[in-house]
């Protein structure tokens, strides 16, 4: 009987207890805190499940700085009057835009007179005139007899003191040939005196012209105030505008005298299809070309930089056939 009254009140107190919970406040259990390691592993899964960015700019590297390319160099053909203009095929390069900055100040230069203003230059022993001894023919521009004197729209020539000023009066490459004999193995030389000038400003000579009444084509060899030469060869027969090929790009040299008020011996042997360049006696280049094997000869100059750029020639000298 005991046992059956024991019974009955814990099953009572079991129903209280049940009807008690239904009545308490619902409350939200509180999470565990969640360990350094473990958020570390969740972040992880986060960015791992994120879309690769697609554009360059997200690499940090911007896209480059579109330029364009210089207009094409022009030079020009003249005998005295008669002139083409055409396009030279020389390369060109693009270089960058600069990056201007907030401290940058441009500072013009400043030139240093000098106390010698045609500085001489020593050359070699085994330079050409003295190898070749005394020559066929020259210049000393005693007066203009041998030349087409008088301006045109590319070049003023004038003598004056036993010297040729020749001045360029536009920027394309504009000449004057001598009135000589046509040569095909030769050795020809001159000595020029720069005077204000700077950069890509150049002269030199026109060579090997077949046709010296229309001087249409041959090769010129040049040289610019800041030392460099080239070797070039011009042809007005081949197409519309004629064709400028480049046998030697401008290469700088420090066997040119560079800068303003310099003088400089410049001579050209060709040979054959053998073309040799010299500058103060110091070989530059040779080059095998056999477009042209004979013509005449001139000076040419191009005023690129400077309006009005001069040149002054002491002499101009020729050897006929000089001896290998």
């Amino acid at each position: 009987m005991r046992s059956k009254n024991w019974f009955v009140i814990v099953s009572i107190f079991s129903l209280f207890v049940l009807l008690s919970a239904c009545t308490l406040p619902l409350t939200t259990p509180t999470p565990p805190p969640v360990s350094d390691s473990e958020m570390a592993t969740r972040v992880a899964k986060i960015l791992t499940e994120m879309p690769s960015p697609t554009s360059a700019l997200a690499t940090g590297e911007l896209p480059p700085l579109a330029t364009e390319p210089p207009p094409a160099e022009t030079s020009s053909i003249t005998t005295g009057v008669a002139t083409t203009e055409v396009p030279a095929s020389e390369p060109t390069a693009t270089e960058p835009l600069p990056i201007p900055t907030a401290t940058a100040t441009l500072v013009p230069p400043t030139i240093t007179p000098t106390s010698t203003p045609y500085p001489g230059f020593t050359p070699p022993p085994d330079n050409p005139r003295t190898k070749f001894g005394t020559p066929t023919w020259t210049d000393t521009f005693k007066n203009g007899d041998n030349w087409p004197t008088g301006p045109d729209k590319y070049t003023s020539i004038d003598f004056s003191g036993n010297k040729l000023k020749l001045t360029g009066l536009t920027t394309t490459d504009g000449w004057r040939l001598v009135a000589t004999e046509k040569l095909a193995n030769m050795y020809i030389e001159m000595t020029v005196s720069t005077g204000t000038c700077s950069g890509s400003d150049r002269y030199g000579f026109i060579f090997r012209v077949p046709n010296a009444r229309d001087a249409n084509r041959g090769y010129l060899f040049g040289v610019t105030c800041d030392g460099n030469y080239s070797l070039r060869e011009w042809d007005a027969t081949i197409g519309s505008k004629g064709s400028m090929t480049t046998h030697v790009n401008w290469t700088n040299s420090p066997a040119i005298q560079a800068g303003s008020n310099k003088s400089n011996t410049i001579g050209v042997l060709a040979i054959g299809d053998k073309i040799v360049l010299y500058a103060n006696g110091v070989l530059l280049k040779e080059v095998k070309d056999n477009t042209f094997s004979e013509g005449s000869f001139g000076l040419f100059i191009g005023a690129r930089e400077t309006s009005n750029f001069t040149i002054t020639v002491g002499e101009i000298s020729y050897w006929k056939n000089p001896a290998q």
